[in-house]
């Protein structure tokens, strides 16, 4: 089933709509409309993809997307790939693997990004408050040096 065919019910949707608003402010280097879907509640943890990017407060992660944005220009995410949505009440689930082009040091990159990330409802919002992102090798790759 692909991301378009899944059928959500209305918290699940809820939940995947705040992460793909998350994105498209990440998309448009709005830092504090990525700040604004964090938790202001709960610990917040976030996994990057560089082994030091562990963030666990609003303040590392606006200082790591200040670095994103000083480094990459034209951030465009593609279609999702794979998505998986859970949801209860006040918790959530979101896995979504989709691709993204950008420019950084004079040359075009893609890759694919694949998101795992925890959502919890505040105030009838669902803010991330937990995470991570990774970027696949291509299939066959054992060595991760």
């Amino acid at each position: 089933m692909n991301a378009k065919e899944q059928v959500m019910h209305i918290e699940e949707e809820a939940a995947f709509n705040s992460v793909m608003q998350f994105l498209h402010c990440y998309e448009k280097k709005n830092i504090e409309g990525c700040l604004s879907a964090l938790t202001n509640s709960r610990p917040l943890m976030l996994l990057g993809t560089n082994e030091g990017e562990v963030f666990r407060s609003v303040e590392e992660v606006r200082t790591a997307f200040s670095r994103d944005f000083g480094c990459m220009n034209d951030i465009r995410w593609g279609e999702p790939r794979h998505v998986h949505v859970a949801a209860s009440d006040t918790l959530a689930s979101v896995i979504i693997e989709l691709p993204i082009s950008y420019q950084t040091a004079g040359k075009n990159e893609k890759t694919l990004f694949r998101h795992a990330l925890t959502l919890h409802k505040e105030d009838g919002q669902w803010n991330i408050c937990g995470g991570m992102a990774s970027v696949p090798f291509s299939a066959g790759t054992y060595s991760f040096t």
